[in-house]
């Protein structure tokens, strides 16, 4: 399949910002950048301009060609080749201009791209509803080179029972046995905890020893395994490290769970 870069027009940023959500509503776009800057046009002026004109008719066609110059934005994004006619009528029907400019250039984009494309629309003929508006925000501090993946604040839509786990995940023993079913399993440091009496004491006993902070930064499905990984600072042996969890679930709980780093 062919892919774009698309390039779509708007007066001001809003209006940019405007188009932008309303195609990624409609899943016709990956999303992108809204530049805004000074700009110049050729534009045919009033046909004030030109006196002695017979008619009007004849004044429209012989408007002045000026030279327009003002700020001005575009969309920057991409799109599938057989989504092109559907995003142009989109994209015209929200725009408030009088001439919504957009063109298309074929790309040949890097294995991540295209695979990041592959996956935006591989699912869009069976979408019932738009795509869920998370917040995500960068971090604007320095920091070491090594710190930047985890310095992003980010919704990652975690199942249910496992956001409860790391949000239980704070020194509080009983609330994180309560995540599992009463008979779940813990793997952790080549130790196995079987049942919740058991994952109450793991959890209580790591909580004594090490004082630590867990931000959950990526997941993925793993042969029927939700996988979280994780970043953990605290005052470990090893601290900072990333750490692996297998999460498998069972109605409202966890049933498993296996931690490897």
């Amino acid at each position: 399949m062919q892919y774009y870069q698309v390039f779509i027009s708007a007066e001001i940023r809003p209006q940019g910002l405007n188009i932008l959500d309303h195609l990624i509503s409609k899943q016709l776009v990956l999303g992108g950048p809204v530049f805004s800057g000074p700009a110049k046009f050729l534009w045919k002026g009033d046909s004030s301009a030109l006196p002695g004109l017979l008619n009007e008719g004849l004044a429209m066609d012989r408007r002045k060609l000026e030279v327009v110059d003002h700020d001005y934005c575009f969309v920057v994004t991409y799109t599938r080749e057989d989504l092109k006619q559907q995003l142009i009528e989109e994209a015209e029907k929200v725009s408030v201009e009088e001439v919504c400019m957009i063109s298309f250039m074929p790309i040949e984009g890097n294995a991540a791209l295209i695979k990041l494309l592959e996956d935006s629309f591989a699912d869009r003929d069976a979408m019932s509803s738009p795509p869920e508006h998370i917040k995500a925000m960068a971090a604007l501090t320095f920091v070491k080179s090594a710190e930047i993946p985890y310095r992003t604040n980010k919704s990652l839509n975690l199942p249910v029972p496992i956001a409860n786990y790391f949000n239980a995940d704070k020194g509080d023993a009983e609330a994180v046995s309560q995540c599992f079913t009463e008979n779940a399993v813990v793997k952790d440091e080549g130790q196995t905890y079987r049942g919740r009496a058991a994952i109450k004491q793991w959890k209580a006993d790591a909580a004594e020893k090490y004082q630590y902070t867990s931000k959950p930064f990526a997941f993925d499905q793993e042969q029927g395994k939700t996988v979280v990984t994780s970043h953990l600072t605290g005052n470990f042996p090893g601290s900072p490290v990333n750490l692996r969890y297998f999460f498998e679930l069972e109605g409202d709980k966890i049933k498993s769970l296996e931690i490897i780093p």
